[in-house]
């Protein structure tokens, strides 16, 4: 089973959502609650790294362009900075598998975090 199809919320003692990982499952569940990135799977070259994100500024995270710069065959990494965690240690030729091992890493990560 690939991790994008399975869903992870936690839950606080008072019945709140206080983290959930949005995966190809959950794109829909949460559309109108604010969200905010865990981290990124980029390209690991450099040059290519800047003009994803500035594709990705310029013209958002939907439609053709950005699933253009999703179908480059290049070297992928997974940064979780974003939520204090570390750029995994891992290089990725297919991004399916590099997202794969964020939502992976994620989920151990938010577990963790509320034990």
């Amino acid at each position: 089973m690939s991790t994008q199809s399975e869903v992870t919320m936690i839950i606080d003692g008072d019945g709140d959502f206080t983290t959930y990982l949005v995966t190809e499952a959950a794109a829909n569940l949460f559309e109108d609650t604010p969200h905010f990135r865990a981290s990124h799977v980029i390209p690991r070259n450099f040059a290519l790294r800047g003009l994803f994100f500035l594709l990705r500024y310029w013209l958002g995270d939907k439609g053709r362009m950005s699933d253009f710069t999703r179908s480059w065959k290049c070297a992928w990494i997974v940064d979780t900075r974003p939520v204090g965690g570390p750029i995994l240690p891992t290089i990725y030729y297919d991004r399916k598998q590099a997202i794969n091992a964020e939502v992976a890493y994620l989920n151990q990560l938010f577990i963790w975090r509320t034990v």
